[in-house]
């Protein structure tokens, strides 16, 4: 059976070189997908000004949430915070004392920007101050004097020379929202590319400055000569001894400085597992779909080889062994676009800020080793599949099938079929009655896979159907031309079936994962801001704006209402909470005196007015979940870990699935990361246009650099977490529906190539060669439809209860354009991949395919 499969290979190329691309591709993908995974269970983060530091001791930024007792300390999920976690620096004592440590410093950082004629001078992401003594962490060399002294100050090289700035020069710096004149001492240069700007004070100004004085991001440890660090490592952590501290060495110190890297791995890993599982659950059904139509061709030949005497086990090898050689090429090739996907895919992501580009692309040897067994394995499967059925034939009636093959129902189709759609329909009674909110895409993306699963199964059964249904009207419409496509159709629809199930998976898999994403984006926008009244939002790029700010924007001509407007994270303690364990609260932080009035909130008890010092306003249903009302004390841990006693003041109506806690904005600022409200929300006086009111709060804001007016638009929320990945999931869910659509192509391709003879013999009993490409149209748009309407119902499935449960209605959002272009893609493709093979088939004289091997 070796040499046979050999010789097959030999004779049968083209078949062979579809299941070959469709092996191919799906190896690239998963390699890809596979190196995403690695780096987000590595997250390897370089430090940068604590690359000399061979230890570093940091905040945790994870909070380990319980999932049922708040006494269980061992059933525990970890979830990121959302503010930076500060650590004492009074521990600097503590490590200095650990045997091995020569030196240890602590660093701290806080937002400060150099401006220059009125415009931020920022290198990279954003700019930091920090002390001085930090910078031998670095370490930075030095040209001119440290800052001895309050009002001096070190840049670091590059901004010094963007802002063309030397030493002995002054320089303006907002911090805190305050613009004030720095002397500079000297520019420091970094040890290598930074990612941040750094600006040096002296000690004096940074307790001056600093929003959170008197703690520290992390202390680097420089260790002692010839000292082994893990074991240095180990010595601090056991000095320590504290679960809230972690100790770092390596790639790992890095985290210390971008702690916003550590939320990526909760989606990046999720994000790349779903893509890589869904890649090779189409490779397998792309390849056992070629695999298959290539069997079905070939039916005649096997027939006969069971007639001398081949056993059904030796069938069976023999396509195994023809899958395995086309795919161990196939898997070994596909790793090479794979070294280039992955980092472009990884670029893309960082890009659109699902994960922080400070951390480290790693693709290992693992997705390398891995993705090209997953792609044997998926042939493996695909020739078991495509192989079952003829081996089991009997040899006359196999010659007699194979002319026409109409036989396909077994039980082991019938059977999974109804259990996939079993388990497709469970999934969806539990997203329209169960699942709440943003979660109910965690059902309704599985439930999608268990439609075109069962579709898939019986697709030969439900491809004759359709086609029967349509050939009326394509025969009202298209004449001869029309009766022979649809006739070809319907006695050919196991063969046409291999080609209507990847259109379906394609139009399946690309509408409801594009249609869930732009349905929970509208959600999410609708519920977290719509709420809010803002006419007007003023952004802050220099770290925030001073605490008199919401004030004089308020006094503004035009101005009805101004707010201070922060966003979090953050989990209720006491009464103790169970409903937000996978994912924290969102909280925004409004002013007091304008709650009522900027947010729109209409509260069913209390009053959003009182909404000052250490209070909250709950969603009802959390008041209701956790026996609390207005009056009663919460305990609410923030975004940085911190826990506070807060009183309700006010309890409102929310969308279920979407609730806001809403907090004092100056409290909620207190903290974050920046200390300082980075966003203040304006509406406008009744009659006031909008340019009015924009150049009534520019002057009010013409001392503050760096401020931004813009629209509604620019309010962030909470919803910024999903509305970032949805482009990224639009672009891999675009690369597995375009991977699905080549295999549309390779079947299309195959199928019309192995028609060589029946084109012949049609052109011989007289048909023009006009016809038979119109009959082959009339067949393309067929199974176009077939499998665009099979996609169709298995999306709407999925689609209809999930926008139920998100927008309380069964149509989904997002442009129609989506849907049209999926469709124009698909019939495109399937035109294309008849008809040109069909011109060239034609080429041949008629004679000569009437008697051409099939």
């Amino acid at each position: 059976m070796t040499y046979l499969a050999w010789r097959t290979l030999r004779y049968r190329k083209l078949a062979f070189i579809a299941t070959f691309i469709a092996v191919f591709f799906g190896v690239a993908l998963i390699v890809a997908c596979g190196g995403l995974m690695e780096t987000g269970i590595r997250m390897a983060v370089p430090p940068q000004r604590l690359a000399a530091a061979d230890v570093v001791v940091s905040g945790k930024q994870t909070y380990g949430v319980p999932k049922k007792d708040p006494q269980d300390t061992k059933n525990i999920k970890s979830v990121p915070l959302a503010e930076r976690y500060w650590i004492d620096p009074g521990l600097v004592g503590k490590i200095q004392g650990v045997p091995g440590v020569e030196r240890a410093v602590a660093e701290a950082s806080f937002a400060a920007t150099v401006v220059r004629n009125g415009a931020p001078v920022i290198v990279g992401t954003q700019s930091l101050g920090h002390r001085w003594e930090s910078a031998q962490l670095g370490p930075y060399r030095l040209d001119g004097q440290p800052p001895a002294q309050a009002g001096q100050v070190v840049l670091d090289r590059t901004v010094a020379k963007l802002a063309r700035i030397k030493v002995g020069d002054r320089v303006d710096v907002v911090v805190s929202g305050v613009q004030s004149s720095f002397q500079v001492t000297g520019i420091a240069a970094p040890p290598g590319e930074l990612s941040q700007s750094a600006l040096f004070f002296s000690d004096d100004d940074e307790r001056r400055l600093n929003p959170h004085t008197g703690t520290a991001d992390a202390i680097g440890v420089l260790a002692k000569p010839g000292t082994d660090l893990d074991a240095l490592r180990d010595r601090i952590e056991r000095t320590l001894a504290d679960r809230k501290l972690v100790v770092l060495t390596g790639d790992d110190r890095g985290a210390a400085e971008f702690p916003e890297a550590v939320g990526g791995q909760a989606q990046l890993i999720p994000l790349s597992g779903v893509f890589a599982g869904m890649t090779v659950f189409v490779a397998i059904f792309v390849v056992a779909s070629t695999l298959g139509l290539s069997v079905q061709q070939r039916q005649k030949e096997i027939a006969l080889l069971r007639s001398i005497g081949a056993t059904p086990r030796q069938i069976r090898a023999m396509v195994r062994r023809e899958a395995l050689v086309v795919a161990v090429g196939a898997a070994i090739l596909g790793c090479a676009p794979g070294v280039f996907l992955g980092p472009l895919l990884y670029d893309i992501v960082s890009d659109a800020g699902v994960i922080s580009p400070v951390v480290q692309f790693h693709q290992g040897f693992i997705p390398y080793l891995a993705a090209p067994a997953i792609g044997i394995f998926a042939a493996m499967v695909a020739a078991y599949v495509a192989g079952r059925r003829p081996s089991k034939t009997k040899p006359t009636a196999g010659i007699a099938e194979a002319a026409l093959q109409r036989k396909w129902v077994s039980w082991p189709r019938v059977v999974f079929s109804i259990l996939f759609f079993a388990a497709g329909f469970a999934l969806i009674l539990v997203t329209a009655i169960v699942m709440q909110g943003a979660v109910a895409s965690a059902t309704a993306g599985p439930a999608v896979m268990c439609w075109a699963i069962s579709i898939a199964l019986i697709s030969p059964g439900l491809t004759r159907l359709l086609a029967g249904v349509l050939s009326l009207p394509v025969r009202a419409f298209f004449g001869l031309a029309g009766y022979l496509g649809t006739v070809n159709v319907r006695t050919r629809a196991v063969r046409v079936a291999s080609a209507v199930t990847p259109i379906m998976l394609a139009v399946a898999l690309a509408v409801a994962n594009f249609y869930l994403q732009t349905t929970q984006n509208e959600a999410a926008e609708r519920y977290y801001s719509d709420n809010l009244r803002a006419d007007l939002v003023l952004s802050s790029t220099t770290g925030g704006f001073p605490a008199d700010t919401v004030e004089a924007i308020r006094s503004a001509p035009g101005v009805e209402e101004a707010s201070a407007y922060v966003t979090s994270a953050g989990w209720i303690n006491k009464p103790y909470d169970g409903s937000h364990v996978e994912s924290p609260w969102p909280l925004q932080g409004v002013s007091g005196a304008s709650a009522a009035g900027i947010t729109g909130v209409r509260t069913s008890d209390g009053n959003l007015g009182d909404l000052r010092g250490d209070t909250v306003a709950l969603p009802e249903v959390a008041g209701k979940n956790l026996n609390v009302g207005v009056g009663d004390q919460i305990t609410l841990r923030l975004g940085d870990r911190s826990a506070v006693d807060l009183r309700v003041v006010a309890l409102y109506p929310a969308k279920k699935g979407f609730e806001t806690i809403l907090l004092p904005a100056d409290l909620l600022a207190a903290h974050s990361t920046t200390g300082l409200s980075r966003q203040i929300l304006v509406t406008a006086e009744p009659g006031t246009s909008r340019d009015a009111l924009t150049a009534s709060l520019r002057e009010k804001v013409a001392n503050q650099p760096g401020t931004m007016i813009e629209g509604r638009d620019a309010i962030t929320t909470f919803a910024e977490r999903t509305k970032t990945q949805a482009w990224v999931n639009y672009l891999l869910v675009a690369l597995v529906a375009g991977y699905t659509m080549i295999s549309v192509a390779n079947t299309l391709i195959v199928a019309t190539a192995g028609r060589r003879r029946e084109l012949g013999m049609q052109r011989l009993i007289g048909a023009t060669r006009k016809q038979a490409l119109q009959m082959l149209s009339v067949e393309a748009g067929m199974v176009a439809v077939i499998g665009v309407v099979l996609g169709t119902i298995a999306s709407i499935a999925t689609l209809m209860p999930f926008s139920i449960v998100v927008l309380g209605r069964p149509v989904p959002s997002g442009p129609i354009w989506i849907y049209l272009a999926v469709v124009a893609g698909a019939t495109v493709l399937a035109f294309a991949a008849t008809v040109l093979p069909g011109r060239r088939v034609m080429l041949s004289r008629p004679a000569e395919a009437a008697v051409a091997v099939e």
